[in-house]
Order: structure tokens, then C-alpha cells, then sequence
């Protein structure tokens, strides 16, 4: 069974991460994805054995990060076989998953370390587009706790390529089942 985190012992490893980077540098900016804003958020009973950062809004050097996250007791952007009982940090490429165009959102800073998110109606339109039983509790927390601008959601679908918008457009009908 894979090794789960709660925000608590994510906060913990940020704190490691942040200490391990060099003192003096530019920062170190990392845009969080998919499961973090609900971790950070205060979402009861969510957990993750990875952060997912999005690289294209991050800013970091990759040995620096590498050995940072080495040191942290993190695994950095596995590509191969996960160690079911080591948390890892993900680099995410648009691909897959979309986000759409968007500012981040500053959440915290650790040092140089700095984290930052994508506005809450980007990560729905995203979860939107996989649509599976995990995404949809978090959608339901995200709605919940920043009642977001349902419209502009599907102005970001329609950034997306045309898989993505088609999956995310199919799965829209959650947003209104999963309305409080």
C-alpha cells in the first residue's frame, strides 16, 4: 500500500525542502497542482504520497531542486518504479493534464522555497477533465470552500485541447450534482 501524507507531514517536508536548499540564490518558485490545495486547504481526511508541481509556471534549477529534495527525504520526479514507502515531488508537463492560462496564486514561503498554486477554478476545470471518484471529493471540497465563479470554469474548459475540453465538458455534469 502506498505511503500517504496529510498536510501536516507535507508542511513538514516544505519546511525540510526549504532548509536544504543554498542560502543565498534566487527563489525557488514551485507551482503546486492537483491534490495540494486540498491538502493545504484544511480538506478532513486528504492525503498524497506526492506534490505535483507544474513546470511551467515554476522556476527552480533542477540540480539545486534535486539535491533539496534528496535531502528533504523526498524522491525527485521519478520516472520509473515508485517506492511505495518514499514521498516524491512530480514534474508535471502539459500533456495530460491542463490548466489553462492563469496568474499563481502565492501560498507560503519556507526560506527561498516559495509555493504557489493556480487559482482555484483552474485546478476544478482540471480534476474535470479525469472526472474520477478522488477529483470529484476534491471538487466538492474546492466548490465548497471557495465557492468559485462557475462560469469562468467553462471559459478555462474551453482553453483546452480538444480532448481535454471534451472529457471536462462531459464531467461538468458533477459540478451541479456535487453542488451543496
Amino acid at each position: 500500500m502506498a505511503l500517504n501524507l496529510d498536510s501536516a507531514a507535507w508542511l513538514n517536508f516544505l519546511e525540510k525542502l526549504g532548509e536544504a536548499l543554498d542560502k543565498d540564490g534566487p527563489p525557488v518558485r514551485l507551482c503546486l497542482i492537483g491534490s495540494a490545495a486540498c491538502l493545504f486547504g484544511g480538506m478532513e481526511g486528504r492525503t498524497s504520497q506526492d506534490l505535483d508541481i507544474w513546470r511551467l509556471h515554476s522556476e527552480y534549477d533542477r540540480t539545486e531542486l534535486k539535491r533539496a529534495a534528496e535531502a528533504a527525504g523526498l524522491d525527485f520526479d521519478p520516472k520509473g518504479t515508485l517506492d511505495p514507502d518514499r514521498p516524491y515531488l512530480q514534474i508535471v508537463e502539459q500533456g495530460p493534464t491542463e490548466l489553462g492560462d492563469f496568474a499563481p496564486v502565492f501560498v507560503d514561503r519556507f526560506g527561498r522555497l516559495e509555493v504557489f498554486r493556480p487559482p482555484i477554478e483552474h485546478l476544478i476545470a482540471a480534476k474535470l477533465i479525469r472526472g474520477d471518484p478522488k477529483d470529484l471529493g476534491d471538487i466538492r471540497f474546492l466548490v465548497a470552500r471557495h465557492r468559485p465563479d462557475f462560469e469562468r470554469i467553462g471559459q478555462i474548459i474551453e482553453q483546452f485541447s480538444a480532448r481535454g475540453r471534451e472529457q471536462a465538458r462531459e464531467n461538468l455534469v458533477y459540478l451541479d450534482i456535487l453542488l451543496p
